[in-house]
């Protein structure tokens, strides 16, 4: 860490020499739209180091007011285009960088950990200055990490951990805390039902960090012998497949049988509640649903009595991004893990604008 913190006071005295690859911020890259959910994920072997960072959206940051990014190159290895929650993610970072004065690059693995290891590898080439990543998995990108580490280009996690240590594989990790948003929702359940009832969970998969963790804080919050989990399955973070493993758990175990259905994203929600609805029964009535991310859908669902709560997992790390980079650009320390704060919301504080 020492020995990049000095390089990039050199690269400051220097000036215009500090001028690298700028020019790869032309090749900026973009997915399309589909119906997928976030993945975020809280990091065990970030150390106990933490701050609170605001991810809150919006442009003319101080940071982008003094153009603390001219001349720089940001990349930025995403996940997917796949869900509105991606697409905003990655809107607000190149909108900060942009802001301050810097080059964005984005790559779109598509969903596929092998392409994100590439496009890793690809952005360490075009020789970008700072790499943001939303790792796909918990492993597969440890050898690109520790690539660019190597080559002196500061990581910063955001959204999602993996299975690595810092100083090796990145230099701080941005990240909500998933855990603590899974019992949000856990609670939400038992004050809507204190006295008990069937519980169903749809999950990301046991590949990521996010969806372990917030089903992890989700089943650990409950009373096991109030609230038994008479159904499971992965809904691969797609609202289609939510909709078809609801199908399937409503066949398997009747519909009047099960009270609840908990999935780790709203966009699965969503799936569920088509389900719910699809074997005619009403949800937020008969099945009670909640989830994750703090979609606009989902909140319009919760004005409307369909959703129980959603928690909130904010998309928007453009603002708390460049306030890190501006941090190890002026060699300033910055802590190894760093913590957005989350809102639980039911229909007594719902606010459909706040929605993304």
């Amino acid at each position: 860490m020492k020995k990049r913190m000095k390089k990039l006071m050199a690269l400051m005295m220097v000036g215009a020499m500090a001028l690298s690859f700028a020019a790869c911020g032309d090749a900026a890259e973009t997915g399309s739209d589909s119906d997928a959910g976030s993945d975020a994920g809280s990091d065990s072997d970030a150390g106990s180091d933490k701050d609170t960072g605001s991810g809150d959206a919006g442009s003319g940051s101080d940071a982008g007011a003094e153009n603390i990014l001219d001349g720089k190159t940001v990349g930025f290895a995403q996940t997917d285009s796949m869900s509105s929650w991606r697409t905003t993610e990655t809107d607000d970072i190149k909108e900060f960088v942009e802001n301050a004065g810097g080059s964005f690059i984005v790559k779109d693995a598509g969903g596929d950990i092998a392409t994100q290891e590439s496009d890793i590898r690809d952005l360490v080439a075009a020789g970008v200055d700072f790499l943001v990543v939303a790792p796909l998995e918990d492993n597969g990108l440890q050898g690109a990490l520790s690539e660019a580490m190597e080559n002196e280009i500061p990581v910063i996690l955001v959204d999602r951990a993996i299975a690595g240590e810092v100083g090796t594989h990145y230099t701080t990790a941005i990240m909500s805390d998933f855990v603590w948003e899974g019992e949000q929702c856990a609670n939400a359940l038992m004050e809507a039902l204190p006295d008990g009832g069937n519980v169903v969970i749809i999950n990301g998969g046991y590949d990521s960090s996010t969806s372990t963790d917030r089903q992890q804080g989700f089943v650990d919050a409950l009373d096991a012998d109030k609230y038994p989990i008479v159904g499971e399955q992965d809904g691969e973070w797609l609202m289609d497949k939510a909709q078809s493993v609801m199908e399937n758990i409503i066949q398997a175990q009747g519909g009047e049988n099960i009270d609840a259905v908990f999935c780790v994203t709203d966009d699965m929600v969503q799936g569920a509640m088509n389900a719910i609805e699809a074997a005619d029964l009403k949800p937020g009535e008969d099945i009670l649903t909640l989830g994750i991310d703090g979609t606009r859908a989902a909140f319009e669902a919760i004005e409307s009595g369909k959703q129980l709560a959603s928690c909130t997992c904010t998309p928007y790390f453009g603002n708390i991004v460049v306030e890190t980079i501006s941090k190890i650009i002026n060699g300033e320390e910055i802590p190894e893990h760093i913590t957005n704060e989350d809102t639980l919301y039911t229909k007594d504080n719902v606010d459909v604008e706040v929605g993304f």
